[in-house]
């Protein structure tokens, strides 16, 4: 289930909707009995929600009225600015989880800022109307810093301290272009279709100060007519550039970047940078991709390899040398060739396409050469029993990770973010790997 099935005050999911089969062609006009099922599916949902499907406010004043006075004079025109700005921060932010979806944020941002600006233009008039204005300019202006900086300050910091200069400007730049451009195409819409929902002059039209469903309606029209990806002024990032480059940083984030262990083998960091590089060779066979981006998450990658293995060796030092020490045999830097052998190899089966090869030889050699060097009592503290190699086949069933974000060094959650990540970024299903490849 998608994350923001669960945002709250959210209206009836478009997505759950049975429609899929009925869109018509991406030329012609949005399908008038579409919006019709649509409509009464959102009613009934609202029927079945109250009073959660409203603020505290507004429900306050919607249950003083009958669904007559409802129909004739409309839904109370008051506009809850602080359940607005809840929303907006609820559905409009990006997690660590959604860092790749951020243009779908984007799409939000921009469709509700168009859906209540219409609003406020038929509702309102002078002086009124400028108050209404103002208050959405500052409190959509607020949720779109939230949104840009939480993507610019961690992708952007990334890939700045990996030699990629300037990278936080740029994909700010690129946020707001985008932003801006989807503003523009929501408001084109609405002028040309301002009767989008089919409502005005009907027993619905009180449906037009319900913002879930005009915005619901608009985001569904808008997608259903405009198919094609925006155009950018050139040198910008793309809708799909900023989704990979979100999901190159998860990936590093999740399994490397707070990996400062001094018991981490070779083996271990080997295959993990190895699997980082393995979602680089999916990426950079990626249509449409820029190759700019391209270019540059080579280069990260590279730089970042170079860290980890250097980090690592600076922990080590920093241990032997500890002058309170009395093991300072347990520490030594690393075999840096051994480390690139087993990430190298797995990049290179990845580029044959050998999927299965990956987890059912690369992978678990890597751990017999792991089990070699602690049986043959190797001093060092990463050859050691205790060791995350020591639970990484242990059945899935023992593992405690929330489902969908697998955290841990362990075969399954590699599995299982491995098929996430093909699922969502390239959907080929011959590089999707089942665990039932595995024979006993």
């Amino acid at each position: 289930m998608r994350e923001h099935d669960h945002w709250p005050l959210s209206p009836l999911s478009i997505d759950k909707l049975s429609i899929e089969n009925e869109r018509t062609n991406s030329n012609s006009n949005l399908n008038f009995e579409i919006i019709e099922k649509l409509k009464e599916q959102y009613k009934k949902y609202i029927e079945k929600k109250k009073p959660q499907h409203f603020s505290a406010n507004k429900w306050m004043k919607v249950q003083a009225l009958t669904q007559s006075e409802i129909e004739t004079n409309g839904l109370p025109k008051d506009i809850f600015w602080k359940m607005v700005e809840f929303n907006v921060s609820a559905r409009g932010g990006v997690s660590f989880e959604r860092i790749a979806a951020i243009s779908e944020h984007i799409n939000y941002l921009a469709s509700e800022y168009i859906t209540y600006k219409a609003r406020i233009e038929r509702d309102f008039d002078g002086e009124e109307k400028t108050t209404h204005l103002e208050k959405l300019n500052k409190i959509f202006g607020r949720g779109f810093d939230r949104l840009s900086n939480a993507y610019v300050d961690t992708v952007g910091t990334f890939f700045e301290l990996n030699e990629i200069d300037g990278e936080k400007e740029l994909l700010r730049q690129s946020i707001r272009a985008l932003y801006e451009r989807k503003i523009q195409q929501y408001d084109q819409f609405i002028n040309i279709n301002p009767d989008y929902a089919y409502i005005q002059g009907t027993k619905d039209e009180w449906l037009e100060r319900d913002s879930y469903f005009m915005g619901d309606i608009l985001r569904l029209a808008v997608s259903k007519i405009y198919t094609q990806c925006i155009y950018l002024p050139e040198g910008l990032y793309t809708t799909l550039d900023l989704a990979a480059a979100g999901a190159f940083y998860q990936s590093a984030f999740r399994w490397l970047i707070n990996q400062k262990s001094t018991a981490i083998s070779e083996e271990q960091l080997g295959i993990e940078l190895g699997y980082l590089g393995m979602k680089l060779e999916i990426l950079l066979r990626k249509d449409g991709l820029s190759p700019k981006l391209k270019e540059k998450l080579i280069k990260v990658y590279q730089s970042f390899t170079k860290y980890k293995i250097e980090d690592i060796n600076k922990r080590q030092e920093e241990a032997k040398h500890y002058p309170y020490s009395r093991q300072n045999t347990k520490y030594a830097k690393l075999d840096e060739n051994v480390v690139l052998y087993w990430a190298n190899r797995m990049r290179s089966q990845i580029q044959e396409e050998n999927i299965e090869i990956i987890f059912l030889d690369v992978i678990p050699s890597a751990f017999e050469e792991f089990q070699k060097k602690v049986e043959a009592g190797s001093l060092l503290e990463r050859y050691q029993e205790q060791n995350d190699w020591d639970e990484f086949y242990l059945d899935a069933e023992s593992i405690t990770y929330p489902a969908g974000k697998p955290d841990v060094f362990h075969f399954y959650t590699m599995i299982e973010d491995w098929n996430l990540f093909i699922t969502n970024i390239i959907s080929e299903p011959s590089m999707i790997f089942s665990p039932g490849s595995i024979t006993d």
